[in-house]
């Protein structure tokens, strides 16, 4: 009976043991801001950013949104860097603004001057040992602002300033707070690739403003936002026009080169096209579709197997005044990504509940919903 007794007990805690090892918490040094890809000098953030007496505004925001952070499955230390830890105990998180972009559009005839402010970021977790990515969760935050006049540099920083205060610490915590990170995933995805038909080509060519080399990585990230966010996984960086497969940080006055790792699943995202079509119309007003048009695949190259790859399209309905319309083509674009992100957002959420109404009118596959099926598998492999 006592050695019954006795086993009984081992097996107890043998499963202690293991349920607790099992749920070890990853230890998680604080790093703090960082700029990515972006050239502080050339950014509005740099005025947020300013540590010539002390924590800058944005460091006091980040520091103390951290604080707050009860993540299931790791813990923040805000210990320095120390040389004799275990390779275990050297992952670093850091939040790296990897792009500003500000522009504005002017409406003539409305008198009104729309300001669009983006951000993307990367919340990155790497190992300090190797300066090897462990995740990378992409994150896109736009505010619109309407004016009767262009924004002067002191109004463009304080409404910077309100973005960072509300929606950027707002979206930083929610996304970490439920996120599950692991040392080691046993596959990774991301959008290795970004095709601009002829037609997408030439019309954005015809736009001065976005006639830039990053154009394919701003629909890069965009996209990787949407994924990650509605499906909470790690998305490695898009890399096709950058001039390495790694990322440069420069955070706490220091610089680290971020060895990105060769996604299992590969996304290949081709923009089509755009097009606008007059809807409606009143002796005031008009209605205007803007449709932007996708093929995107999802596939592993090594095994030369494609899981999914499907045409979308999506239109955004955007009314004017008949006075704003005499010149609508030096304006629209913005309408157009706006249409796309649209896109972007509501794809991304079929893996989470099935919209069959948008489905009905963006693509012609009656058996889509099976489709998503086999995506939510990846995105679970992915986790």
């Amino acid at each position: 009976m006592k050695k019954i007794l006795f086993i009984n007990i081992s097996i107890i805690f043998f499963f202690i043991f293991s349920f607790s090892n099992s749920y070890a918490k990853v230890n998680v040094i604080y790093g703090g801001f960082s700029y990515g890809s972006i050239i502080p000098d050339n950014s509005y953030t740099k005025f947020l950013h300013d540590r010539s007496n002390g924590q800058s505004f944005i460091d006091k925001l980040l520091l103390n949104t951290a604080k707050k952070l009860n993540n299931n499955t790791f813990e923040i230390s805000y210990n320095l860097l120390s040389d004799d830890v275990s390779e275990d105990d050297q992952n670093v998180i850091v939040v790296a603004l990897d792009n500003e972009l500000i522009e504005h559009i002017t409406i003539p005839g409305d008198n009104l001057t729309r300001t669009d402010i983006i951000l993307n970021f990367q919340i990155i977790f790497f190992n300090s040992k190797n300066n090897f990515l462990t995740a990378s969760i992409p994150l896109e935050i736009s505010k619109v602002v309407n004016s009767s006049k262009k924004l002067t540099k002191e109004q463009i920083i304080q409404e910077l300033k309100k973005l960072y205060e509300n929606d950027v610490m707002k979206y930083f915590f929610e996304i970490v707070q439920n996120f599950n990170l692991k040392t080691k995933y046993k596959n990774r995805i991301g959008v290795t690739k970004v095709i601009l038909e002829k037609n997408a080509e030439n019309y954005i060519l015809k736009n001065s403003k976005n006639n830039d080399i990053f154009k394919k990585n701003r629909f890069a990230k965009s996209l990787s936002s949407f994924l990650s966010y509605n499906n909470n996984i790690a998305i490695v960086p898009y890399a096709e026009d950058r001039s390495s497969s790694s990322i440069m940080l420069t955070f706490e006055n220091t610089q680290r080169e971020i060895k990105l790792p060769n996604p299992d699943y590969h996304i290949h995202l081709t923009i089509r096209g755009f097009k606008s079509v007059l809807f409606d119309e009143s002796n005031i007003d008009e209605q205007w579709i803007y449709g932007s048009y996708i093929n995107i695949k999802f596939f592993q190259p090594e095994l030369n197997k494609i899981y999914f790859e499907e045409k979308f399209k999506n239109g955004l309905n955007v009314e004017f005044s008949k006075r704003a319309t005499t010149n609508k083509e030096s304006f629209e674009w913005i309408f157009y990504v706006d249409s796309l992100k649209f896109l972007f957002d509501n794809l991304s959420k079929q893996t989470i509940q099935v919209d069959k109404k948008w489905l009905k009118s963006s693509n012609d596959n009656k058996k889509i919903s099976k489709e998503f099926k086999r995506l939510n598998e990846i995105y679970e492999s992915c986790k």
